[in-house]
């Protein structure tokens, strides 16, 4: 009982993650070529953190 259990919450887990992933407006979504912010400096602290809030944060 408990195996079931533990498999169908673990793919029923996944199932959700794979669903909030789909989600995603950024995937429907590509930037025109050359739209990318060209930078000299790295930015400071600050900039990086209000970059983050306002949502234009990029992966490193």
């Amino acid at each position: 009982m408990i195996d079931y259990f533990a498999l169908a919450l673990t793919h029923a887990l996944i199932l959700i993650a794979v669903l909030r992933v789909l989600m995603r407006d950024e995937l429907d979504r590509e930037d025109p070529p050359g739209s990318e912010r060209k930078q000299d400096k790295p930015l400071t602290r600050k900039a990086r953190r209000m970059s983050r809030k306002q949502g234009r944060a990029s992966d490193a």
